[in-house]
């Protein structure tokens, strides 16, 4: 038992004591599914119900691993929603279990509500401000700084937690008020911060805030967020649902304009096409819940009330090396004396055809086409092809499109100056000759194409440029250009690219595309090619129409040219290039060879390290190695296929690699 443990029995113990006719708020059911969560559980406050019996409310508390009482944290306690009428703490459980592993003391408070304890509003007011108190109050016990605690909460308990930091009165008589119950921060999940008119437009119709009133003790106005905003208010951040017909966005986008219009620091973030608890753990595929915990991370980031993420320095994750397992190895091409390199595949919907295209030579090269019709198991003789793509100067990349009339084409892309695309209608069967494009060019057009949700036919699609092949007479700048261009057509014609993002210190390059398993999302993974950071990614909500920052990827994850698909369990598998920043280089295992990653959605979302990380297969010279494809077959085989000097000495050829994610889980418990 550690010191804490001990301790906290003994007080636990005497609140027994003392308290003998006092009944908690919460049953017993709700308790021990805290202490299974990994909370401590703590009395903050003894108080009456309605009728005047005696009720302890608790406070359940995760603490970081490794937590001292000296170490100063920042904290956060959150408030259940449920319409001060009824709620549970573990509705933030999960929040606490990820915030106290990032490094906060996390806390989730029970309050009265009309179900248990028969009280209004203004009492789920009052205990959310003995609550911020009581943190204050038992900080040095607690391992907590006082000028970091923030107060959040979900509808009803965000309506609480901005009580607590917009509105002076209601707090406990008998409560020592020296103590500021007051937080430093606030994080408000679609909240309930209008609770009267404003400029007569009402929150609610009528007869919902004439029983509003009813439910609240006091006037609504007096306990209403908005009309209580005032200057040196905490810095504030909201989530709130664009489809929220419980407590309408316009609502949540007033208190934002009344913080700002004060001078408060204050960020409204919409979700479209969301409702009421959008944002709760467990809702739909968790989607929302990591958009809005990412997010909230920032935040506390951006307060220094936690330490921004740092890409891992090791591998803490399982390892597995495939690189002898020969009977999972199939050669698609070997050509004596000969380099082969650089392959992309398209898997047909037949679920056994795969078509695959590489060049004879590193990158540029004349471009070589096969095909397997048994799921990469055997391969074809070297197909004909077109007489011009002999001329290819670049990497070619192959992609299955379907335009708006449903007539489904493979387009194979080659780049440099300038950009050119062949086209087949026939499965491959037959091929058009590489055709310009527009008058631009770039490096690897295109590192993907993916539908888009804009329209049948919509496609985005995306490459990069140092500046020396984007116009004719190019040169390199030093800058690396991230581009992105998009087709209407099903993929015969393509709009100017723009620029998404462009550094002369982080070069990012070479973009794998992999959306959510919700199809709301995007992330792009893009190589660091200066090699002084980590791999990065970026995401949209809104179909490419804009994109995050970008920020590092875990050392897990970092290498090039990363192409990823879904298992039919919901998983990842990533394949790519092991290719580490300088300072990490020595230490990374597996470097320079080809590699797979196996995680989750999540693990791009967060920045963690992922499942395990795999070597497909030892590469004998440098980082000449992995351009990969990666099929999911029916049976969720993944064929995973690219090129590499497997043999010493030898120049590089095409190879496949067969597996079931299965039987890697079966290997790491070995």
């Amino acid at each position: 038992m550690t010191f804490r443990s001990a301790f906290l029995c003994c007080i636990f113990a005497a609140s027994l004591a003392v308290f003998a006719t006092t009944a908690t708020s919460q049953d017993a059911q709700t308790e021990k599914r805290m202490r299974d969560a990994g909370a401590e559980i703590e009395v903050y406050k003894t108080t009456e119900d309605a009728d005047g019996k005696a009720v302890s409310l608790e406070a359940y508390v995760f603490y970081p691993p490794n937590h001292n009482p000296g170490d100063r944290r920042s904290a956060i306690v959150f408030f259940f929603g449920g319409g001060w009428k009824s709620g549970t703490p573990a509705q933030f459980s999960e929040h606490c279990r990820y915030l106290a592993a990032r490094g906060m003391v996390a806390i989730t408070a029970d309050y009265r509500v009309l179900s248990r304890q028969g009280t209004k509003a203004v009492s789920c007011v009052a205990d959310g401000k003995s609550a911020i108190r009581w943190v204050r109050q038992n900080a040095e016990r607690l391992g907590v700084d006082t000028n970091r605690v923030a107060a959040g909460g979900g509808s009803a308990g965000g309506h609480v937690a901005a009580c607590t930091g917009v509105i002076a009165e209601f707090d406990e008589s008998g409560e020592n008020n020296d103590v500021s119950s007051r937080p430093n921060a606030m994080a408000l999940f679609n909240p309930a911060v209008v609770l009267a008119s404003i400029d007569e437009r009402l929150p609610l119709d009528r007869a919902k805030l004439d029983e509003l009133a009813e439910r609240m003790g006091t006037s609504p106005e007096s306990l209403s967020p908005v009309h209580h905003v005032g200057k040196d208010a905490p810095p504030t951040i909201l989530f709130h649902g664009r489809a929220d017909d419980t407590v309408p966005y316009w609502t949540a986008e007033a208190f934002r304009d009344a913080m700002v219009a004060a001078g408060n620091r204050c960020e409204l973030v919409g979700f479209d096409g969301e409702g009421h608890g959008f944002f709760n753990h467990g809702r739909g595929n968790n989607s929302s819940y990591e958009r809005t915990i990412r997010e909230l991370d920032s935040f506390l980031v951006s307060l220094g009330y936690i330490t921004a993420r740092k890409p891992a320095d090791s591998l803490p994750i399982a390892t597995i090396d495939l690189d002898s397992d020969t009977k999972r190895q199939v050669i698609v091409d070997r050509e004596e004396g000969q380099y082969l390199g650089h392959p992309t595949t398209c898997l047909l919907e037949d679920g056994k055809t795969i078509l695959c295209v590489y060049p004879k030579g590193h990158g540029r090269g004349g471009i070589v086409f096969k095909r397997s019709d048994d799921g990469g198991v055997t391969w074809s003789d070297r197909l004909p092809t077109p007489e011009n793509w002999m001329t290819s100067k670049e990497v070619p990349t192959l992609h299955r499109v379907v335009d708006p009339q449903g007539t489904k084409r493979i387009i194979m892309w080659s780049g440099l100056y300038p950009a050119r695309l062949a086209v087949s209608e026939d499965n491959g069967e037959t091929w058009g000759p590489l055709q310009q494009v527009g008058d631009w060019g770039g490096i690897v057009v295109m590192g993907f194409v993916e539908p888009l949700k804009t329209g049948p036919g919509h496609y985005l699609a995306m490459f990069h440029d140092d500046g020396r092949f984007f116009t004719k007479k190019g040169k390199a700048t030093g800058v690396f250009t991230l581009y992105q261009t998009f087709s209407k057509d099903g993929g015969l014609t393509w709009s100017d690219p723009e620029s998404i993002f462009q550094s002369s210190e982080v070069h990012l390059c070479e973009p794998g595309c992999i959306r959510s398993p919700d199809g709301k999302r995007l992330a792009v993974l893009l190589r660091e090619n200066s090699r002084r950071k980590n791999s990065h990614v970026i995401f949209s909500d809104d179909e490419a129409v804009s994109w995050s920052q970008p920020r590092e990827l875990p050392l897990t994850l970092t290498g090039d040219r990363h192409t990823g698909k879904y298992t039919e369990d919901g998983r990842l598998f990533v394949s790519f290039r092991c290719v580490s920043p300088k300072q990490s280089s020595k230490q990374r295992l597996f470097e320079g060879d080809w590699v797979g990653w196996v995680g989750a959605w999540g693990d791009l979302v967060n920045g963690d390290d992922g499942q395990y990380f795999v070597r497909l297969k030892d590469n004998q010279k440098g980082y000449d190695t992995a351009y990969p494809g990666v099929e999911v077959l029916p049976d969720d085989t993944i064929v995973t296929t690219t090129y590499g000097h497997w043999d010493q000495d030898k120049q590089p050829y095409i190879l496949s690699v067969r597996l079931k994610l299965p039987e890697l889980d079966a290997m790491t418990t070995q």
